[in-house]
């Protein structure tokens, strides 16, 4: 019932419904959020400063080549990727915290948010490979931590006046 359902969504409505579920869980933490629209490259904005870019991916095939002793392989791996690039560019900072949501529609427990800060990330894309078990990669650090957007607000909070 659920893979039919998205499969029946259009690109727009597969980002929308994580969106809203981000920005509730954001606002139960006590962040007060605003859906950003427009030619704005983030989703978010946490605490009017923290600027949050969602990243929306489902799985796909991938096919996987190597060469050795004059034979090729080909493995075929199931993985989510996610761009932080802009046409090929990383640019500047659009963004302070990305939220990579790895969806899962024949599994959802399965389903696994990455909260990784604009400073973490050293690459254009992110591959999460789908295992039994968890490889240990550049971000798995930041799985389900939610602390990220906490400490980019207290980061960008505006120093305290001093009182004469």
């Amino acid at each position: 019932m659920r893979i039919a359902l998205i499969a029946r969504m259009d690109r727009m409505e597969k980002h929308a419904l994580p969106k809203r579920r981000i920005a509730l869980r954001l606002r139960r933490a006590g962040f007060r959020i605003q859906p950003v629209t427009g030619v704005q490259s983030c989703d978010l904005l946490v605490n009017e400063r923290v600027r949050v870019a969602l990243r929306v991916a489902f799985p796909r095939i991938r096919e996987h080549h190597v060469t050795g002793r004059r034979a090729r392989y080909t493995y075929r791996y199931r993985s989510w990727n996610f761009n932080f690039h802009h046409h090929g560019k990383l640019g500047k900072r659009y963004a302070d915290v990305f939220v990579c949501i790895a969806m899962d529609p024949e599994n959802p427990s399965r389903e696994e948010v990455f909260v990784i800060p604009w400073d973490a990330v050293s690459g254009m894309t992110f591959s999460l490979f789908a295992e039994r078990r968890r490889a240990a990669g550049r971000y798995a650090k930041f799985l389900n931590r939610w602390s990220v957007i906490r400490e980019a607000v207290v980061a960008t909070a505006p120093p305290m006046r001093q009182v004469a």
